[in-house]
């Protein structure tokens, strides 16, 4: 099993997670976070005290899936997360030993 992290820029999350879940990925979790990412627009940024430096709204795509369904995620997450910037965010890729569902009993 892969885990995919995905930073990206909040007007692609919806586009990326409708295409996923068409692709029948439902292992998914999106977090709403602040980072380096290249901004959009200065209306995008703000001025992060903590860091001492401009920080952009981004977001944080964990999905997890089968070793064989990761060149379709990557390839999914990449055509649908592109904002017309040179690096419009970034994917990073980990393996996962062990997944064990919660069981509601």
């Amino acid at each position: 099993m892969k885990r995919v992290t995905a930073l990206l820029h909040p007007n692609r999350i919806s586009e990326v997670v409708h295409a996923l879940a068409a692709a029948g990925q439902r292992r998914i979790s999106v977090v709403h976070g602040q980072g380096l990412l290249q901004a959009l627009s200065s209306r995008e940024q703000t001025y992060s005290v903590e860091l001492g430096e401009l920080i952009t709204q981004q977001i944080q795509l964990d999905v997890f899936c089968a070793d064989d369904e990761l060149p379709g995620v990557v390839d999914l997450i990449q055509r649908n997360g592109r904002t017309g910037q040179a690096t419009s965010g970034w994917l990073f890729i980990a393996s996962v030993d062990q997944a064990y569902a919660i069981d509601g009993h």
